[in-house]
């Protein structure tokens, strides 16, 4: 039997309500310290930090954030300057899951990407949809699976999916990345997937109690509390051979349709258009004047995406290798047929830190593709196309590189490639090479020696036919590998091309996409969050305004959002309100209820990746009912 998870929400409770309160409107709200910030801050500890000023006021200044969860607060992709404030971190985010799916047996893995293991596996599909509507869809049952491949986090870390569904109907899979996030039982627990034995592999054995199996098909409640929604998207049925959703990447967006996570956009293969999703419920929005809720490419069905910098949604057609260009703030194609210089194919695709697309080559041998359009919408669809050829590459062991599948580029101008075959078989290659001019990535081996790339085949462990490539937060590299029944995954470390390899799993891992969100965070969208939840006095707290004190360089910015909720478990899932750009906030102008509980959002975001933003302080303050009011 799985094992029901109870959690017991950690509120961070700025301050406290008076038992003695009388009126409480300008009084009766006591500030609480917490005896300080223990990463080394100067506010906490009753030196004035965490206080109210005036009685119905909360200030939180430097010493008083606190990014671990703490009662001060919890922060992603942020960190201390040297005042104090809040800066963007220079990782990003501390995000370290990698989100492969295992095609073949209709499931989603995600592994630890510190250890290595593999912490939890989902189905890929729910029978419900974003506003809890039954969708008619089911996790495999008879044979025919809904073989999921692209993954991609949004801006929050959670995971999409995009079911490819050969001969059923295509459809994107939203996966919460923490409990918090997830769906909870009636009981207040939670039904998912764990590694209880801790054997760095999740056991799909009933028995074991580490996947959840629903005995139900059609009942939500029987699948794992993690799987949120799943939206059918595009035509159905087709054959095997029909494949639907083949194409998934995330944009910055705005709080369009109430998320900040992002926008999510799906490529239906088989259709040959394009959606955008909601972050929040996965519903089709429209990207059209008319209403229309899908981008139609004129003449073949995208195979891959990615999203640069400029918000620029790049797709790839894998037999001809050409492009499309659609500007994802205005839902706009640009442009539908890019042609490269050489139609080779290409599998892979991504894009780096100055807003270049690469490609894979797949069926060419050792070799990929550059293709640079410059800056803005406007360079026609003539942009500059350059082709790297590694035919004098060799590996640790002597070998050559097959043909290139999947792609991958770092914040050091190093781009990865991983070789799926050559004249010997299927393999399990990975190669680095310079952005610039494509100079090999020298790996220097633990023995002294060295490689130009490195060749993780190895037959016994099923590591071969090697196809994704993605990044972690210390920047070692990640491949997922088909092989011949199984398969597994491999982290190749940067310096000396050691080789760690998860255990083999049945499902043959098969995953091209950001999907670690190493692209998302360090080229498509850097930012930084920072959250915090106050408690007022009561359901008819009234809050607001907020007000902050920043420093904004050129191409950054600092954005406020709010939620509020009588029950802090449920705050997620309540109405966002903002976004407030600018200081004083007023919460009741834009509509924000009296509730119990107030979450702040502060978005900290820099578009050209040199400047970061500083939140020094922000001030929230409240009126409290009378009691009995």
């Amino acid at each position: 039997m799985i094992r029901r998870l109870l959690l017991v929400p950690a509120l961070v409770l700025c301050v406290v309500l008076a038992e003695s309160c009388t009126g409480c409107s300008n009084s009766g709200i006591i500030g609480q310290t917490d005896g300080g910030n223990s990463d080394g801050g100067d506010g906490g500890g009753g030196d004035g930090g965490n206080t109210t000023d005036g009685g119905n006021t909360i200030d939180t200044g430097p010493g008083d954030f606190r990014l671990d969860g703490g009662s001060g607060g919890s922060g992603t992709g942020v960190t201390y300057g040297p005042d104090g404030g809040l800066v963007l971190s220079s990782n990003d985010v501390n995000l370290h899951y990698a989100w492969i799916a295992n095609s073949s047996a209709g499931t989603v893995s995600k592994f630890d990407t510190d250890t290595g293991n593999e912490v939890a596996r989902y189905y890929s599909v729910i029978p419900i949809d974003g506003r809890g509507s039954p969708n008619g869809l089911v996790a495999d049952s008879t044979g025919v699976v809904n073989s999921p491949s692209r993954t991609a986090l949004d801006l929050a870390g959670n995971v999409w999916i995009a079911n490819r569904a050969p001969g059923l109907q295509g459809s994107a899979t939203k996966i919460a990345n923490t409990l918090d996030q997830c769906r909870p039982l009636a009981d207040g627990g939670y039904l998912t997937s764990r590694d209880l034995n801790g054997d760095g592999r999740i056991d799909t054995d009933p028995d074991a109690g580490e996947f959840v199996r629903p005995t139900n098909l059609s009942d939500p409640t029987q699948y794992d509390s993690c799987v949120l929604f799943s939206t059918p998207l595009g035509s159905a049925g087709g054959g095997g051979g029909a494949v639907k959703g083949r194409a998934l990447a995330v944009s910055q967006g705005s709080v369009e349709g109430g998320s900040t996570d992002g926008l999510i956009w799906f490529g239906h293969h088989q259709d040959q258009t394009v959606y955008k999703l909601n972050a929040t419920n996965g519903q089709p929005m429209p990207v059209a004047p008319d209403g229309g809720l899908t981008i139609s490419l004129p003449a073949w069905g995208p195979y891959g995406a990615a999203v640069d910098s400029q918000q620029r949604l790049w797709l790839v057609a894998a037999t001809q290798a050409r492009l499309a260009l659609v500007d994802t703030r205005t839902s706009t194609l640009i442009y539908g047929d890019i042609a490269p210089v050489v139609s080779t194919g290409a599998y892979g695709i991504a894009v780096d830190g100055r807003d270049r697309v690469w490609l894979a080559s797949w069926q060419s041998g050792p070799t990929v593709s550059r293709y640079d359009h410059g800056p803005g919408l406007d360079a026609g669809a003539g942009g500059t196309w350059t082709q790297f050829n590694f035919s004098s590459a060799r590996s640790q062991t002597g070998s050559v590189l097959g043909n290139t599948r999947g792609i991958a580029c770092d914040d050091q101008n190093i781009c990865w490639a991983s070789g799926h075959q050559s004249s010997a078989g299927q393999v399990a290659q990975l190669i680095g090479f310079n952005g610039d001019d494509g100079g090999t990535y020298t790996f220097r081996l633990p023995d002294g020696g060295r490689a130009d790339f490195i060749d993780a085949t190895n037959t016994a462990t099923d590591s071969i036919t090697s196809i994704g490539v993605g990044l972690d937060r210390s920047n070692n590299i990640w491949v997922n590998n088909f092989g011949n029944l199984t398969g597994d995954a491999m982290r190749i470390t940067r310096d000396g091309g050691s080789v760690l390899y998860t255990q083999p799993q049945l499902g043959n891992l098969y995953t091209y996409s950001d999907f670690t969100g190493y692209q998302l965070r360090h080229f498509t969208a850097p930012q930084g969050r920072f959250t915090r939840t106050f408690a007022g006095c009561g359901t008819g707290t009234i809050w607001g305004p907020i007000s902050w004190s920043a420093t904004l360089p050129p191409n950054t910015s600092v954005t406020l959002y709010v939620k509020v909720g009588n029950n802090p478990a449920t705050l997620e899932s309540t109405t966002q309100y903002g976004p407030f750009t600018a200081s004083p906030a007023n919460l009741q102008a834009a509509g924000v209820p009296a509730r119990s509980y107030l979450q702040v959002l502060f978005v900290l975001s820099s578009s050209d990746r040199r400047n970061t933003p500083t939140l020094y302080s922000f001030s929230v303050s409240m009126s409290c009912p009378p009691l009995g009011g």
